[in-house]
């Protein structure tokens, strides 16, 4: 069972690969992926949204924090390390379990504000996907899991919870 778990885990990130993003070049493509029905709602007002992204920021500039992006966790959009973390099949030495451990504590302070102002349905999803995600964390500084294999789980939880929101956005409509 854990074996078919893993896999279906290891196909879905393939498959997720092989998808494109599509730039519109005409007009009409342009107005259709900027339709206000077509956008999904923010989750936070302006406020929130800066102080969220300022602590965001600000959490990702520690050296334990380089150190995870580098050399755990794809935290950056654009990590040039993040085909080599999806694949990798090393635990965490000693040193790489204490910078995720210490980067998580300051990232982790970040959760009070992401809640803010939420709708208690969204407040679910984001608090399902915390102690999802923690989970994920534990199992990695325990050894029990790959790099490979955390973000592998990472990445369809952040995808799970984008799903469960735009569902929840759908249900509004």
């Amino acid at each position: 069972m854990k074996n078919i778990f893993k896999l279906s885990l290891i196909g879905v990130t393939f498959l997720g690969g092989c998808a494109t993003s599509v730039i519109p070049n005409n007009p009409v493509q342009v107005a259709k992926a900027q339709s206000p029905m077509m956008a999904p709602a923010p989750d936070h007002s302006g406020s929130v949204t800066k102080r969220l992204n300022d602590c965001i920021i600000h959490s990702n500039q520690s050296a334990d924090a380089l150190l995870a992006d580098s050399q755990i966790i794809a935290v950056t959009r654009s990590n040039p390390h993040a085909k080599a973390l999806f694949s990798s099949a090393d635990k965490l030495t000693d040193q790489q379990a204490a910078a995720l451990t210490n980067y998580l504590a300051e990232a982790n302070s970040c959760r009070p504000i992401a809640l803010e102002g939420l709708s208690p349905e969204k407040k679910a999803v984001y608090e399902d996907f915390f102690k999802k995600i923690d989970g994920v964390y534990a199992d990695l500084i325990a050894r029990k899991i790959t790099i490979g294999v955390a973000n592998q789980e990472r990445q369809l939880l952040i995808q799970d919870a984008r799903m469960k929101k735009l569902a929840l956005q759908s249900k509004k409509n």
